[in-house]
């Protein structure tokens, strides 16, 4: 009969035992979202969206989860839009330029998987969950001055293009051949063109001033959008010019916009 009793209270212990093991997140859960940020990694060419998880005693944890992932630029231009696995081994003690060292989830995402925009700053959308586990509400974060934007492109007339510069009654004074217009975008968002005429002085004598004609720079629907004046000195008939004092700002990146001569 004792052995019998013994019998049944071992069996009660192993049941026990079993219980308390079969599922270990009963006492762990998931329940806290933390430390969401972005980066630009220029040594990989990629990005990470960084995020920890801390469960319901406040250490931070490792799970397997999907986070659906959304980023904009500052003029709403949707430039990527994905749902990515996560798993155990994207965690990690990573150290981002916004949170510091923590143990957190990586998630990378190419610079070439997003569109280009029209600003290089933004937002990034994220929303963490996992069916039957854990459910969170979508949290954002600044994208800033990394992100993708289209090019600017400049052309010019037809190229070589000549200026009559003519004096106060009429008579041509110097001819100046525009020969070629380069340029260049600079800035985070490329907010504004550098740009280099030159070309020739094909007639006319050194004189005592300065063989000076205009310019126009057009967006593609024919507003003016920079206009000015350059200024050559001291040329002789076959002396070579370059001229690099026009800037335009507040240039919009994708448009394209035509420059324009005259005397």
């Amino acid at each position: 009969m004792k052995k019998m009793l013994s019998l049944l209270l071992l069996a009660g212990v192993l049941l026990c035992l079993c219980g308390c093991s079969a599922n270990p997140l009963s006492r762990n859960t998931i329940e806290t979202l933390k430390s969401w940020s972005f980066q630009y990694n220029e040594g990989t060419g990629e990005y990470s969206l960084f995020f920890g998880l801390l469960d319901n005693n406040g250490t931070y944890v490792a799970a397997d989860v999907d986070v659906d992932v959304r980023i904009e630029d500052e003029s709403g231009n949707e430039l990527y839009k994905a749902t990515r696995e996560v798993s155990k081994k994207d965690f990690g003690t990573y150290t981002s330029q916004i949170a510091g060292e923590q143990f957190l989830a990586n998630v990378r995402i190419k610079k070439s998987e997003l569109a280009e925009g029209t600003s290089a700053s933004g937002t990034v959308y994220l929303t963490v969950y996992k069916e039957n586990v854990v459910s969170f509400d979508e949290v954002n974060c600044k994208a800033r001055a990394c992100l993708p934007v289209k090019s600017i492109t400049l052309k010019a007339e037809t190229l070589p293009f000549d200026i009559e510069i003519k004096d106060y009654s009429g008579k041509t004074e110097s001819i100046i051949r525009i020969e070629d217009v380069a340029y260049e975008a600079t800035g985070l968002s490329s907010a504004y063109l550098d740009v280099t005429v030159s070309g020739t002085k094909t007639f006319g004598d050194v004189g005592y001033g300065y063989d000076t004609f205009k310019y126009k720079v057009c967006d593609s629907n024919g507003f003016v959008v920079d206009s000015g004046t350059i200024f050559l000195r001291n040329l002789s008939a076959g002396d070579k010019f370059k001229d690099d004092s026009i800037t335009i700002f507040d240039v919009t990146p994708g448009e394209e916009y035509t420059i324009k001569f005259s005397e």
